[in-house]
């Protein structure tokens, strides 16, 4: 198993765009201005997997059933996996239990990342900087040649920007702009299950070789396919989680006194969403588009076509998964790959309250919509919709990022803003290295 790494692989893609055309993706390695090196394993392709959550289950199942793949899992909590783990429902259409092998599994990242070829993140996106100081010493290129690439299943804000700050800027980092599974944990450190699958999975990445990367990683996916995106535009204006879950936790807690609910109330993420909801969703999802369509002038060098409209992107995605897309509002509510998701509270006495601590407000406020309030104001957008969502969340969280409308509250540098992580042009919203300079910010 032989891996050729690309270890210039970076604003070339611009000025080259070779990777327009999908079909001639396995060449891309001959296109580009690099420096190439062959690598070869002595046994088996090492995948350390970071975090243990719902993909970390589903990615360490898929990837130890591979013959020539070796799985480390990394995670504060390593007594809770055995030497197998399973998934159910794995692939495109659903089918057998696979069962993976677990090779090493423990909480120290100087004992289990190095020598990996591949470290992947899969835990939240708000604990992302974290993840990337703990394993930032293991992973850099080493005397001997050995190389790693770093990875996120799932990635928000200008994350490209935070791995050249937190590893640096020789290692090769790839994100993808959706987890390739809706999957859930049944049995922590034992099984899961994926509960809506993709067809697709589009996927970014600096001073990568996609050929390559391709080949070692779609295997270990379960069936999905593998998409490159000629920078990481369409990962910070992606039509997903930052637009979804803040629209649709401001449309079931909008009017919330602050006494405990009865659980039994909580409506369904997904399935009862409700016009309240879809109205909040399709103005967000509107004020994406027209960032998108102020970026596509003042920035030609950026590939936004991954950023659709929010109901296309769920119908090319899950296709037959949903029962009636005649409207935003029903596309949401029946799409079977969403059906499982239930509504993030935290149990208090008498009942429920909104959990401002949980994932679908950390990760889509201050690296989902506080990211797109950066680049609309560079842009001179009106946002209504956006600040609307902001201003409420950020009460239920206790933190500032909104102040008059503009971001400049105390908290903004928990963000992963562009301004924030150090972008000078808008051309760094999709690439670490900024091809040109069209407009300063």
């Amino acid at each position: 198993f032989n891996k050729t790494q690309g270890v210039a692989f970076g604003c070339a893609w611009c000025t080259a765009r070779v990777i327009r055309n999908r079909e001639k993706d396995t060449d891309l390695a001959h296109n580009i201005d690099s420096t190439l090196q062959s690598q070869s394993f002595s046994s088996k392709m090492i995948i350390t997997i970071v975090g243990a959550g719902n993909g970390g289950h589903v990615l360490a199942a898929l990837a130890g059933s591979q013959p020539n793949v070796s799985v480390r899992i990394l995670t504060t909590r390593p007594a809770i996996f055995g030497p197998t783990i399973d998934v159910e429902r794995p692939g495109i259409g659903g089918g057998s239990k696979v069962t993976g092998r677990i090779d090493r599994v423990g909480s120290d990242a100087a004992s289990l990342v190095p020598g990996s070829d591949l470290v992947i993140w899969c835990g939240p996106v708000v604990a992302t900087k974290e993840a990337f100081a703990k394993i930032a010493p293991y992973v850099q290129p080493t005397a001997e040649g050995h190389v790693t690439y770093v990875g996120c299943i799932f990635a928000q804000g200008c994350v490209h920007l935070l791995a050249k700050k937190m590893l640096g800027g020789n290692v090769p980092f790839f994100a993808f702009q959706s987890i390739p599974w809706l999957c859930r944990t049944l049995s922590p450190g034992k099984t899961s299950e994926i509960v809506g699958r993709k067809e697709w999975a589009n996927i970014a990445g600096h001073r990568v070789n996609f050929s390559w990367l391709r080949r070692a990683l779609e295997p270990c996916l379960g069936g999905v396919r593998m998409n490159l995106l000629a920078d990481f535009a369409s990962i910070v204006l992606n039509p997903a989680n930052q637009i979804i879950h803040p629209a649709r936790y401001w449309g079931i807690f909008k009017d919330w006194d602050g006494a405990p609910i009865n659980e039994a109330k909580i409506p369904w993420l997904y399935r009862d969403f409700d016009r309240v909801s879809a109205e909040a969703l399709e103005g967000l999802d509107r004020e994406l588009q027209n960032i998108k369509r102020a970026l596509e002038l003042e920035t030609p060098e950026l590939d936004l076509q991954g950023v659709l409209p929010l109901a296309d992107r769920i119908l090319s995605q899950y296709r037959d998964q949903v029962a009636d897309a005649s409207s935003l509002q029903t596309i949401m509510a029946t799409n079977q790959a969403y059906s499982m998701a239930k509504t993030p509270t935290r149990k208090v006495e008498g009942g429920v309250v909104p959990n401002p601590e949980h994932r679908v407000v950390q990760d889509d406020i201050p690296h989902g919509l506080c990211v797109l309030k950066d680049i609309a104001e560079h842009l001179r957008q009106r946002t209504p919709w956006i600040d609307l969502m902001i201003e409420w969340h950020q009460t239920l969280m206790g933190k500032e990022y909104l102040v008059g409308g503009r971001l400049r509250g105390k908290d903004i540098g928990e963000t992963s803003a562009l301004s924030v992580l150090g972008g000078t042009t808008l051309s760094n919203i999709g690439f670490v290295e900024a091809p040109v300079i069209p407009c300063k910010l």
